[in-house]
C-alpha cells in the first residue's frame, strides 16, 4: 500500500510518514509545493494519498481534482474544517488537525479497505 502525502509544514510531513510506516504503509511520493504536487499526482502510480488543503498559502484542489480523474482516493488534512471544502468535494473525507494515529489508520483503511493492516 503506497501512500502519496501532500504537507506544506516539513515537520508534519515527517510525522506523517513516520506514522504511516509504523502503520505498515509505505510512502510512495511526497510533495510540498502545489505544483510538483500537481506533477506527481498526474504522472506516478500510488494507492491513495493524503492531501493538505492549503500548500503555503494555494488551495490544493486542482491536485485533489486530477486524483479524481484518475480515480485514486483521497483524504484531505486540514485545520480549517470541511467547511471550507467546495461543493464538489463535500463527500471527500477530511481528517483535521491535530489527528492521531489511529485517525491515519481509519483514514486509509476507509480509503482503501484492503489497506487494512
Amino acid at each position: 500500500m503506497s501512500v502519496f502525502l501532500v504537507e506544506d509544514e516539513p515537520s508534519l510531513m515527517y510525522v506523517l510518514e513516520e506514522s504511516l510506516k509504523s502503520l505498515g504503509y509505505a510512502v510512495g511520493e511526497k510533495a510540498e509545493y502545489l505544483p510538483e504536487a500537481l506533477e506527481r499526482a498526474q504522472s506516478e502510480a500510488f494507492d491513495v494519498a493524503m492531501l493538505d488543503v492549503n500548500l503555503h498559502g494555494q488551495d490544493s484542489f486542482p491536485v485533489a481534482d486530477v486524483l479524481m480523474e484518475r480515480g485514486i482516493p483521497f483524504v484531505f488534512t486540514t485545520g480549517f474544517g470541511a467547511r471550507t471544502l467546495p461543493e464538489r468535494f463535500q463527500r471527500t473525507p477530511v481528517m483535521e488537525k491535530p489527528f492521531r494515529l489511529k485517525d491515519i489508520r481509519r483514514a486509509i483503511s476507509e480509503l482503501h479497505p484492503a489497506a487494512s493492516v
